[in-house]
């Protein structure tokens, strides 16, 4: 191979390489919203919203929430969260485990855990990003979820 091909070839290498990087660090991104929100239909409610503290754990709460307003404001309060892909946690603080049931026979999970850890579940799409936890990356108040358990 001649001198030129070695960098024709080294430069195609590069490029590839550089690609994927830029493409898993997109994909390493994400929003509540795009993850769950926007898989909502227009003609699809929220209908039921369990919320659950420290799950089988001594201290375990459950609360069955049916109120419109109520789950809409709780969800609008989760709307605005940044998360990027972790590949680390930890349960030192308390857990809550969200599960959303919709008119459509949907189901859709949300699991906080530590104070800025996340885990989307969605019954109907496999795609990889709802296997990975995710870091909350932005300011997120999660005194909607404490305040449910007092």
């Amino acid at each position: 191979m001649s001198k030129r091909s070695w960098y024709v070839f080294l430069t195609l290498c590069a490029l590839i390489v550089i690609s994927g990087m830029v493409y898993g660090a997109h994909q390493s991104k994400a929003s509540f919203k795009e993850l769950l929100l926007d898989h909502l239909k227009e003609s699809e409610k929220v209908i039921e919203m369990n919320v659950g503290k420290n799950r089988f754990g001594p201290e375990e709460q459950v609360l069955k929430i049916t109120d419109q307003d109520e789950i809409d404001r709780i969800l609008n309060s989760f709307s605005e969260i940044k998360l990027r892909k972790s590949d680390s946690w930890n349960y030192d603080n308390d857990e809550y485990e969200i599960w959303l049931y919709t008119s459509n026979y949907r189901t859709f999970g949300i699991f906080f855990y530590s104070p800025d850890h996340i885990h989307i579940y969605n019954s109907t799409m496999r795609h990889k990003r709802y296997d990975w936890t995710y870091r909350i990356t932005n300011d997120f108040d999660r005194s909607v979820l404490e305040g449910l358990f007092k």
